[in-house]
């Protein structure tokens, strides 16, 4: 009986492991591991080995994603469109053959802020070998703005870098029994269009799987200060007061004429 090729569309994340027992083109240790994905979506790839070199190909051979492992783990991400892609998994020093490797692929969630705000959900869950369970998804702020952040996975940290690795928000959940409850009460943070990476730290020990979400919501003025009133506010504002005085004098008009009658 074959083994079953896993679709990676339809799980939110599988595990591929094996021995690097054939060879690479390069002449090393290596082993060739298939899965599909019937819908376009991102998607992590995390190499829990040392010294190892992960390949994913598509059905041309062409390398859509990389990533290679010093004395720590490797990640590296790719938008992949329906169809089987190829994943070589590689032993970067010579001699070393029939070694154990733990490939990880996962849905790589990206979530849309607007001015309203914003929600990106993933799941926290148990960890293998030498892997810190740190997460990678991404944040598309299409309208920009001053927001409050609230991380609902507790004893987590979490950060929002720019392209430039720049953090411009960060936190933690270490202390669930000092946590504020009121979302608005939370420390705010300016969050500028564009596309952002937010990493996602789990606590050491998840037992099972752990739903978690990171809520973005706008930071509204205090209840004390004047609300500075919006330009296009304003206009319907004084057009609403001209079809006011306009429909009072028709009223004073039509009132006179039917006393004159």
């Amino acid at each position: 009986m074959g083994v079953a090729i896993p679709n990676a569309s339809s799980m939110n994340w599988f595990q591929l492991t094996g021995k690097t027992s054939e060879l690479s083109p390069r002449g090393n240790s290596a082993d060739y591991r298939t899965f599909t994905v019937d819908k376009p979506g991102e998607f992590n790839f995390k190499v829990n080995n040392s010294y190892t070199t992960v390949r994913i190909m598509n059905d041309r051979n062409e390398v859509v994603a990389e990533a290679k492992s010093g004395q720590d783990i490797a990640q590296a991400s790719a938008k992949l469109g329906p169809g089987t892609y190829t994943a070589l998994i590689e032993q970067q020093m010579r001699g070393v053959n029939n070694r154990d490797y733990a490939l990880e692929i996962s849905h790589r969630n990206n979530a849309m802020v607007l001015s309203s705000g914003g929600t990106l959900k993933g799941v926290a869950r148990e960890t293998f070998a030498n892997d810190p369970g740190v997460q990678k998804h991404t944040l598309n702020v299409v309208q920009g703005g001053e927001f409050s952040l609230d991380f609902s996975l507790p004893y987590s940290r979490w950060a929002i870098m720019g392209k430039d690795n720049k953090v411009v928000a960060s936190g933690d959940t270490m202390k669930p029994e000092a946590a504020v409850n009121d979302i608005l009460k939370k420390r705010s943070y300016k969050i500028e269009p564009g596309q952002y990476e937010v990493v996602i730290v789990p606590p050491k020990k998840v037992i099972g799987e752990i739903p978690f979400q990171l809520t973005m919501v706008p930071k509204t003025a205090s209840v004390d200060m004047p609300a500075e009133e919006r330009p296009i506010d304003k206009i319907f504002r004084e057009r609403e007061a001209r079809l006011q005085q306009w429909a009072a004098k028709d009223a004073a008009k039509s009132s006179s004429t039917k006393k004159t009658a």
